[in-house]
């Protein structure tokens, strides 16, 4: 199995807070974020996106920023 090594740091916040984990290379945005709200211990209690190469990624939501891409097909290896 196709894995990749991520590093995730949270902007901002001093001391820096980060995360190194190891994610198979067909997870799914929108599971690589509750992922990252499990691991940091975060609630999941905003909405949220991924910058990816000059993209945003995210979940669409009623009144909120609509994304072009479904981020439950898009994979860390389609990077």
């Amino acid at each position: 199995m196709k894995v990749y090594v991520i590093k995730i740091a949270v902007r901002g916040v001093s001391p820096m807070v980060w995360r190194r984990l190891r994610i198979a290379a067909g997870t799914s945005l929108a599971a690589l974020h509750f992922i990252i709200q499990i691991i940091q211990g975060w609630g999941d209690d905003h909405l949220h996106q991924f910058h990816i190469y000059g993209k945003n990624y995210g979940i669409t939501y009623d009144g909120g920023i609509g994304f072009p891409d479904n981020p439950f097909r898009v994979v860390i290896d389609d990077f």
